[in-house]
Order: structure tokens, then sequence, then C-alpha cells
């Protein structure tokens, strides 16, 4: 058994690589049991929001004329347009924004409130990942909320229309890694080697 530790031991990328996989299905493991037992509790799992459940603020409607088309298009009356759900306490992994927009919006922004929290913070925010013509997708890794709140756009006058709001949660879905996910999984175990190999130099240096 020490001469297999030994070997490990003098490869040090192998163990790094090894350690970066363990960490990553331990990771989600965690995750998926989390999502489990609060769908069982009926507070996580796959959910759509009724969008007559979102408070609108600076959005008023749009309608129709030159270059906007009937439907129920909103409009930004100032710079911080927002959208609050307030949920009651949910664990929520994955978000998806469902928006036409007839202009550019500039940032999209997703904000979370813990319970027993009073306000907002910065701290708490999630820029969305765009994932189709229409789809905003705001990845948290799971994060159990009172209330959300999402930022549509970053200014005033902008024409946009809500299509869709929707929980979901990813499961043993996410072992199947993104592209940022994938990078830190081949970049770290090097540096980590690396850094190892230097312990012993340092040491005998001294």
């Amino acid at each position: 058994m020490r001469e297999k530790i030994a070997k490990l031991a003098a490869r040090p990328l192998a163990v790094a690589y090894l350690a970066a996989v363990a960490l990553w299905l331990f990771a989600v493991v965690v995750g998926a049991v989390k999502s489990g037992w609060y769908a069982s509790r009926g507070q996580g799992g796959d959910y759509a929001v009724a969008l007559d459940q979102l408070e609108l603020v600076a959005l008023v409607e749009q309608k129709p004329g030159q270059g906007v088309p009937e439907g129920d298009w909103l409009v930004s009356s100032d710079g911080d347009p927002q959208m609050y759900w307030n949920c009651g306490g949910r664990y929520l992994e994955q978000i998806t924004l469902e928006m036409e927009t007839l202009w550019p919006t500039g940032a999209v922004v997703f904000y979370y409130r813990l319970p027993g929290q009073a306000d907002f913070s910065a701290d708490q925010m999630v820029y969305a990942q765009r994932v189709g013509e229409h789809s905003y997708l705001f990845d948290l890794g799971g994060v159990f909320a009172e209330e959300i709140r999402i930022d549509p756009a970053s200014q005033g006058g902008v024409i946009l229309r809500l299509e869709g709001l929707s929980c979901a949660a990813p499961g043993w879905r996410r072992l199947i890694s993104d592209w940022q996910q994938l990078a830190l999984l081949l970049a770290l175990p090097p540096l980590a080697a690396a850094a190892w190999r230097l312990v012993p130099r340092r040491r005998g240096a001294d």
C-alpha cells in the first residue's frame, strides 16, 4: 500500500487529475441529493412561473405603432426596469427567461433574496447567459431563495415581450460539464502539480 502511495506521489499530475475528478463527482452527487430532497418537499424541481405572478416595475404597456407589431409588448420607462417574483422559499438551480426584444437590452441581470434578508444585494447577482434567440439562462448552482428580481434591460425605451419564466433542476445532468467547468478541470490539475513540485525545492533551499 505504501509503495502504491509513493508511486502516486511521484506522479503529481495524475494525482491532481484524480483529485479534480473526485471533487467534481462529489459536487455533482451532493447537488443531485439536495435537488431531490427539496423537490420531494415541493420546494424545488422544475416549475413554470405564471407571468401574472410577476410584479413589474418601470415596465409599462406599449401599444402597437411604427416598428411595434401587435402583441403584449412592454417598454422600460426608465433605466432600471425590474421584475419580481416572491417564490416564498424555493430551492433554485437554473432559471430561464424567455423574452423577445425589439431593441438591444444591455445587461440582463438576476438577483435573489434569502429568507430573513431585508433587501437584495449586489453580492447575490448573476448575469444572464444567452442560450437562444429569446432565451436567457441564470445558473445559480443551488440557492434557497425567498424572492427573486430580474432586471431585463439596463436602459429606458427598450421594448420587450415576456414569453416565459421557468425553474429547472438539472440533477444528474450536471455530470455534463459546460466549457468553463471543463476548462477548469483541465487547467487546474497541471497548476496544482507544478506547485507541488516547487514545494520540496523551497524546503531544500531553506
